[in-house]
């Protein structure tokens, strides 16, 4: 069955997502920044990083424990941001950054798939039951359906072939949808892939893809001097995915990333040609906490996000 009507569908930009709390700086910090959100766009995630698993001997147990700082962002701050921002959701990202956190289960699929679900389970009701203390604690009856709404799989290092990775991965998100009481918690599910490990995540899209909403492409991780190879690289991507409804390009504020990677005007550029000829949906920041403080690059706080989502009102 051809696809072409999915890959030259007529796209309107609806979402802007950030990574945060993937580092303990800056000191300043401490809570979600609400002045970064723009309640004009549709959805603005935050993309709480990371959810990251137990390792034996270089393998993954499937036991997964959350990296970021829960009273930077704990569910009280989590039910205020949603109160304030009716666009705002709030995402756990699982994987983690660097060699030594891949994706290279120990056990058979049965059981890591169950170990897998049973412990991000565990983390999200612990999310809840923290926000049901705080708000018994205050005589608050502000419950919410849920704090969090979904998850982003962030395997940056894979060491498996891409049917194993399809194939766990791919029977991890629909154990989690189809959980009744997680139900509500998990109506977004994200993959973030790059070029190193792009056969994986293809593979595990398209096997896959009713249940995976987004796809974070890290297109920061590759060398796209000028805003015509990021254009052709995501047209590309668009034709590999068989969509662009669902496809989002990302820049970083990492300075341990080179900006010669992809110029960040470059970017930009690249990213206001798609949103004029409406074949974008979305745009990713990694991530709020390289650029919370003012530096070289980002002279004003979350300047390029700001930007970007700017560029969504405009059209």
């Amino acid at each position: 069955m051809s696809h072409s009507h999915l890959i030259n569908a007529i796209v309107n930009p609806i979402i802007f997502r950030e990574y945060i709390g993937v580092k303990d700086l800056p000191a300043s910090l401490v809570d979600f920044p609400a002045e970064i959100i723009n309640d004009n766009i549709q959805q603005f995630h935050f993309i709480l990083g990371f959810c990251r698993e137990d390792y034996e001997n270089g393998k993954g147990t499937g036991n997964f424990h959350r990296t970021w700082n829960i009273e930077r962002f704990s569910a009280a701050k989590v039910a205020k941001l949603k109160k304030e921002h009716k666009n705002v959701k709030v995402i756990i990202s699982i994987g983690g950054q660097g060699k030594q956190y891949p994706f290279h289960p120990k056990d058979t699929l049965d059981l890591w798939v169950t170990k897998t679900e049973d412990s991000i389970k565990e983390l999200i009701q612990d999310y809840e039951n923290h926000l049901k203390q705080f708000n018994d604690s205050v005589n608050c009856p502000c419950p919410f359906d849920n704090i969090i709404d979904g998850i982003d799989i962030n395997y940056e290092y894979i060491h498996t072939d891409k049917d194993t990775f399809s194939t766990y991965i791919g029977s991890l998100t629909q154990k989690l949808k189809k959980d009744c009481d997680l139900s509500k918690s998990l109506n977004v599910v994200s993959i973030a892939p790059n070029e190193h490990v792009q056969t994986q995540y293809r593979q595990l899209y398209l096997d896959y893809k009713s249940h995976i909403d987004w796809i974070n492409y890290k297109f920061y991780d590759q060398a796209l001097p000028t805003a015509d190879e990021f254009v052709t690289l995501y047209s590309n991507l668009v034709i590999d995915y068989g969509t662009r409804a669902k496809l989002l390009a990302g820049a970083s504020t990492d300075p341990e990333i080179p900006n010669t990677k992809i110029n960040r005007d470059a970017f930009v550029a690249g990213c206001k040609s798609l949103i004029g000829e409406k074949s974008i949906p979305g745009i990713f920041v990694w991530n709020a906490n390289n650029y919370a403080s003012p530096n070289t690059i980002d002279p004003n706080p979350y300047l390029l996000g700001r930007v970007i989502q700017n560029l969504f009102v405009a059209e």
